[in-house]
């Protein structure tokens, strides 16, 4: 089976990159060229990447004990192995370095199936590929791949990211771990890291670490290194007791006195964080497969419940609150699927500016499968929160999502302030020109024209059938509202609208919504069934509009003095 996949696994597509989707509604504008067609794979990729699916199936159904992991909080070698064997490993590391060189898209399925199965699995292999060794694909040289892929292709080491640590969670500015130049060449290496995914069980670290920055002595920028697990001065910490994902390995990691030679510096000296950001945003629609693969497993279960379990008489999903629980989750879970895949999509078209779409999709998926656990842990009743069944457990596991690869809160303010950049660009503009109207009459008219299209913009969308009319326009209609409180918000607050974390969080969970809405309506649109045939569509549509609309309602920011003054109590 592997090397029939490698094989007939396909090379992304080297198309020209789109532009940035969610930075133009920030605008008003919805260019459909950008939404449609939705995104689809060759056959034989879909077929290949079927393959690889059904041999992770048949391997968990014998190999694999989600419950037993759970509770002995350790992967057992043997399916560690398993997993080596069938090299998942190695899904994006391109063929030339040994691996499958899977596209996003097949990436995300396979991700999606392990999730499922077990979340703690599902972690050990996203965090060695979404996070781990994605620095070495981004900005590795030639020679750092050929060195140190195939041995991560193949699972002889496991990668993990090592940024976090006891005084440096979302600013990873304030890392305190150092580099020093040795005087020969190397780095020695002084610090600690904490709540290490793969920690425990790694044989190679992304090391990110304060190094002098020769342009300003005295002062130091971030660097990225790749730090063997076998260097002298690396020890690790103990297991971590978590919440969730027990089987997992987290750790602390330790660097004394750590060197480690030039070749094994990843990018630019001070050019780390960069680094980092780059592989976070490159990496968080992964993490929202894992969220559908976790939360379809959930319905699944909370479905057959609902269908045995009896209670007057009658099977308890016949009960509307029941339904309306099961139907909800369906909807969400539709949600999910459109976002990441239309993400994973674009990626394999040649995209690099996704960020932002892959940020919405996280906050959405993350937030949801949060939902859904707790949803269908609660069609299961008392049985649901024992330690029996799995719905306890898939809670458990669900809640660090909202906190890996950037907290929530912290991912709202970076989609908002990106997306603010648009407009506020074109204020400053017409800003700099009133100075000098005469002069720069034609950015004045420009701006002009701008204001006059959005206000007299089609309200419809080229390209969707007929019967999709009626979501689109509202897509549109609220595509302008969004650009109007954009422009309301950098009118008001100039410069220290970056201080207003509740506006932005609005404007955020605005663009999120209708980003997530559009992307429902370009599935529907490409591969069907028609929006009138698939209630769990529309469902979906009906909820991610509300959430837009709440977004937006202007009543809302009446509360932001009252929680002010309400958080300077608790403080």
């Amino acid at each position: 089976m592997t090397a029939t996949t490698r094989r007939s696994s396909p090379k992304p597509a080297a198309s020209a990159a789109p532009l940035g989707f969610v930075r133009s509604l920030f605008l008003g504008k919805l260019d459909a060229s950008l939404l449609l067609p939705y995104p689809r794979r060759p056959r034989e990729e879909v077929e290949a990447t079927d393959q690889v699916v059904a041999a992770v199936r048949d391997f968990a159904r014998d190999r694999i004990d989600a419950a037993k992991i759970d509770k002995e909080a350790k992967i057992p070698r043997e399916v560690l192995d398993g997993l080596r064997e069938l090299g998942l490993f190695g899904m994006i590391v391109p063929e030339a370095y040994g691996g499958f060189g899977f596209s996003a898209t097949s990436y995300c399925r396979v991700l999606e199936t392990v999730s499922g199965i077990c979340t703690s699995t599902a972690a050990t292999i996203g965090a060695h590929q979404s996070i781990g060794l994605k620095a070495l694909l981004l900005h590795g040289t030639d020679d750092q791949r050929k060195r140190f892929l195939p041995k991560l292709a193949s699972g002889e080491w496991l990668a993990a990211f090592a940024l976090t640590e006891p005084g440096a969670g979302s600013d990873a500015q304030a890392i305190a771990t150092t580099a020093d130049p040795t005087g020969d060449g190397g780095w020695r290496l002084r610090g600690s890291k904490v709540w290490i995914t793969n920690g425990g069980i790694a044989g190679l670290f992304t090391v990110f670490a304060k190094t002098p920055d020769p342009e300003a002595p005295g002062k130091r920028k971030i660097t990225c290194f790749v730090v063997p697990r076998d260097t002298p001065g690396v020890s690790i910490g103990k297991e971590e007791d978590k919440m969730g994902l027990k089987g997992s390995s987290t750790t602390a990691v330790f660097f004394e006195d750590a060197v480690v030679p030039d070749s094994h510096r990843v990018g630019e000296v001070g050019k780390g964080f960069r680094v980092a950001v780059e592989v976070l945003n490159n990496g968080r629609h992964g993490l929202s497969a894992g969220c559908l693969g976790l939360g379809r497993a959930a319905l699944a279960e909370a479905r057959e419940h609902a269908r045995t379990r009896k209670q007057f008489d009658r099977p308890i999903g016949e009960f509307p609150l029941v339904e309306e629980l099961l139907a909800n989750a369906a909807a969400d879970l539709h949600t999910i699927e459109c976002g990441c895949y239309w993400v994973a999509g674009r990626i394999d078209e040649g995209s690099t500016d996704v960020a932002l779409e892959s940020a919405a999709c996280k906050i959405f998926a993350t937030e949801a499968l949060w939902r859904i656990a707790n949803d269908c842990l609660q069609v299961a009743g008392g049985s649901g929160f024992m330690r029996e069944y799995a719905h306890e457990r898939r809670v458990r596991d669900a809640r660090v999502n909202l906190i890996f690869e950037g907290t929530n809160q912290i991912l709202r303010l970076f989609l908002a302030l990106q997306g603010l950049r648009g407009p506020g660009e074109e204020l400053k503009a017409v800003g700099e020109a009133l100075k000098h109207p005469v002069a720069e009459i034609g950015v004045l008219k420009e701006y002009a024209g701008t204001r006059v299209r959005r206000a007299f913009a089609r309200r419809t969308l080229e390209g969707l059938p007929a019967s999709m009319r009626a979501e689109a326009g509202l897509a549109v209609e609220s595509a302008l509202e969004l650009a109007s409180a954009a422009e309301a918000a950098i009118k008001r607050f100039g410069r220290g609208v970056m201080e207003q974390q509740l506006v932005l969080a609005r404007l955020a969970d605005a663009a999120t919504h209708l980003f997530l809405m559009l992307t429902v309506i370009s599935r529907a649109a490409t591969l069907g069934p028609d929006l009138d045939r698939d209630p769990v569509a529309r469902l979906s549509l009906r909820r991610l509009y509300r959430g837009l609309r709440a977004a937006l309602d202007p009543s809302r920011g009446g509360d932001d003095s009252l929680l002010a003054e309400a958080g300077k109590m608790l403080r």
